[in-house]
């Protein structure tokens, strides 16, 4: 009886799954991955684009196109991102002053719709998602849409997947509209609701939220979702002298920019140093230091609820007189999904700094 032959094992070396895990997981992050794209001008004045995630403290390299000022950020963990510019006029950082839409829900309205509401919407979401197509280059799946209208105008429009969050979806993709677009866009939104009959009890800022699916060609409901109301000149005037009034160990302070609501807000300080101090040191030095300080409204008060450090230096004051550094809230705050592209709004780096938000040579 002749003997079999010994069955080849098929299981591969314990080496080499060792080697092939890492690849697997790199493959597996890359395919959850986003993206930010958006564009510089003029295209001369840049020389290097990075992102950071301030809770990670990651920073991620751009391709810039150097002739049209196209810039694309690849492979980047779901989260939130400032993007850092350096330039011929000195470095411009993104500050995120972003508020989120946490606290007390607001009531929302639900509309039903008709047959004809439903075939205007599929018309319209089909629309915008062409429009991603032809400049991100993907297909979004469509499964809501929102409008965001503000002083009765609309702003902006969003598509995403999965369930949507009134305070921002992170499977959003901001719809790339051109100022030509903007008003067919809104007409036709704007126009849905007058077909509803309900303009005259909508609030001047609200989201308008539609549920559809294009591939299926269904609709759900149609949502209209209040927002907070607007920061007031009172409420930055209480920001500012709260800022003013702050005992701190630097000799200066000041608020370089603030954004928010009517019920919370960001404020971005400044606190120098530059007074002698009994700390050691070769020659005089500073203490430089930029925050985001963060502040929500209770029973009608502002409350500091935490900070968030920018920069923390410690540097001769010869060489903090050198300084180019300008701090941008337009280029923060920029959420990353997974599997989408971001799309940043063009920014014109300017032929100067501004020394209100930042710091110049002096």
């Amino acid at each position: 009886m002749t003997p079999s032959k010994p069955t080849e094992s098929r299981v591969p070396p314990t080496g080499c799954l060792a080697l092939a895990l890492p690849a697997l997981l790199l493959l597996a992050a890359c395919a959850r991955a986003g993206e930010i794209a958006g564009t510089l001008k003029p295209a001369d004045r840049v020389l290097s684009a990075r992102a950071i995630d301030r809770e990670t403290k990651k920073t991620f390299a751009a391709d810039v196109d150097q002739q049209s000022g196209k810039y694309h950020f690849k492979n980047l963990p779901r989260g939130t991102y400032d993007i850092i510019l350096e330039t011929s006029v000195g470095r411009i950082e993104g500050v995120n002053l972003k508020v989120d839409q946490a606290g007390p829900k607001r009531q929302s309205m639900t509309l039903e719709p008709s047959e004809l509401d439903k075939g205007e919407i599929t018309t319209i979401a089909g629309f915008l998602a062409g429009l991603v197509k032809d400049r991100a280059g993907k297909t979004p799946t469509v499964e809501w849409l929102c409008a965001r209208v503000r002083q009765t105008k609309m702003r902006e429009v969003y598509l995403g997947k999965d369930r949507f969050d009134p305070d921002g979806s992170e499977a959003s993709v901001k719809v790339p509209l051109k100022d030509d677009e903007r008003p067919q866009v809104s007409d036709m939104l704007l126009g849905l609701i007058s077909l509803v009959r309900v303009r005259d009890q909508l609030p001047r800022d609200f989201d308008l939220v539609i549920v559809v699916d294009v591939q299926k060609h269904k609709v759900g409901e149609i949502r209209i979702v209040p927002v907070p109301p607007e920061l007031t000149e009172k409420d930055r005037k209480w920001l500012i002298d709260w800022v003013d009034k702050l005992k701190i160990f630097e000799n200066k302070k000041r608020v370089l920019d603030l954004d928010g609501t009517g019920d919370r807000a960001r404020v971005l300080v400044e606190k120098l140093r530059d007074r002698p101090t009994t700390l050691p040191a070769k020659e005089p030095t500073a203490f430089w230091r930029v925050e985001i300080f963060h502040f929500q409204k209770y029973y009608g008060g502002w409350n500091k609820e935490k900070y968030t450090v920018i920069v923390r230096q410690r540097v001769p004051i010869r060489k903090l007189r050198t300084y180019r550094w300008m701090f941008e809230k337009r280029l923060g705050g920029i959420r990353v999904a997974a599997d989408a592209v971001t799309d940043v709004t063009e920014y014109e780096v300017p032929s100067k700094l501004d020394p209100a938000r930042g710091r110049v040579p002096y």
